[in-house]
């Protein structure tokens, strides 16, 4: 068979493929509704909760398109929310909806990862994405980092970013989602201080050396009262013999188990280098997962000076240090903490979350209205 009549009949029977798939299955449509779909199916869902919760508010019916795995883990395992449907399709079978299906009735669409409809530089591939039977104007896009765009010149006004942006002057639509549903807010564990950080231990990652250095000399000094709680992959064989005792290896858990660790947890460690290209992107043109599960679990953390002011972090409600040197002292800060000095760090962070959330949703109503 010649090649272009092999390619003309291929080309038909993935468009007859196309229809047959998303013909069977289509998210769950009402009268109201607007859809939140996270098309990478690896990562970045844990902000779909919270775009939710922006949407509920608002008094949409609420569809949300997540990889099943996600729905599997527990994301929304604190949710009871009413009028919010769980959809179970793939991201491949989501693509094949949007681009194929009946689109008229939805209010809108959020896209909470535009990177994987496009190459980070031209938004318009975006839109592309969807069929003619939605207004573009109900489609809203979420972005993860905006270098590229913004070096390109390509930044686009109307892209959503977790945060206000220090870069360029560029001026994204803040909005940061960062609730995760019912939640236990606990207080200061009063023998072990339990620290916790989400990550990878691994050996010669400068991040992972600076928790493992502040572990070494407290030990040093004698102090004792307190472990650190690893939420990631990581082998306890790969820290010093010495202080391994401190430390309880969880592994990658599910969205459910996570939260609940999390819970438990006194403070959540984050290690951002001044020195590290790629940590710097968390105040200039990027963010963090770890931000929203501060926010979202009212958990104080240890955080870098140069890291905090742009993420709301001060030390009315955060442990703030100064240089890797100086990580130790910051922990041993936290484990010396008194149970009512506690209380009201995290009643500060309780004050700065519910400011962010406040105009967070003012920003999200008026990128939907179109304003």
């Amino acid at each position: 068979m010649q090649p272009k009549i092999w390619k003309k009949i291929k080309s038909k029977l993935n468009k007859f493929s196309d229809i047959f798939v998303w013909g069977k299955k289509t998210p769950i449509i009402k009268d109201n509704t607007f859809i939140v779909w996270e098309a990478c199916s690896a990562s970045h869902s844990e902000v779909v909760p919270g775009f939710v919760k922006y949407l509920h508010d608002f008094g949409f019916h609420v569809s949300v398109l997540v990889e099943p795995k996600r729905l599997k883990e527990g994301l929304f395992s604190r949710f009871n929310l009413e009028n919010v449907s769980y959809n179970k399709m793939t991201s491949k079978e989501s693509r094949k909806f949007f681009k194929h299906g009946d689109l008229s009735k939805v209010k809108g669409i959020i896209v909470t990862t535009a990177g994987k409809l496009c190459d980070c530089i031209h938004y318009e591939q975006c839109y592309e994405a969807f069929n003619d039977s939605i207004d573009k104007k109900h489609l809203l896009f979420v972005e993860h980092d905006l270098k590229d765009s913004v070096d390109a010149g390509t930044f686009d006004g109307k892209i959503i970013m977790l945060r206000e942006m220090d870069y360029k002057g560029a001026k994204p639509v803040a909005v940061n989602p960062h609730y995760f549903g019912n939640i236990d807010v606990t207080l200061k564990n009063v023998d072990i201080v339990n620290f916790l950080t989400v990550g990878v231990i691994k050996p010669r990652k400068k991040n992972n050396d600076t928790i493992i250095d502040a572990v070494l000399r407290l030990h040093k000094k004698g102090v004792t009262n307190f472990k650190v709680t690893v939420v990631g992959k990581g082998k306890i064989k790969d820290i010093p013999k010495e202080i391994r005792k401190y430390f309880d290896i969880k592994g990658r858990l599910p969205f459910d188990k996570m939260y609940k660790e999390i819970e438990k947890a006194d403070f959540l460690l984050t290690s951002y280098d001044d020195d590290n290209e790629r940590h710097l992107r968390y105040i200039t043109t990027g963010t963090s997962g770890n931000f929203q599960l501060i926010y979202g679990f009212l958990k104080p953390c240890l955080i870098a000076e140069k890291f905090a002011p742009i993420n709301g972090f001060d030390t009315n409600n955060s442990i703030i240090y100064k240089g890797a040197e100086n990580y130790s002292e910051a922990m041993e800060q936290g484990i010396n903490m008194s149970a009512a000095e506690y209380a009201i760090m995290q009643d500060n962070l309780k004050k700065y979350v519910d400011k962010l959330y406040e105009k967070s949703s003012k920003n999200l109503k008026e990128a939907i209205d179109g304003k």
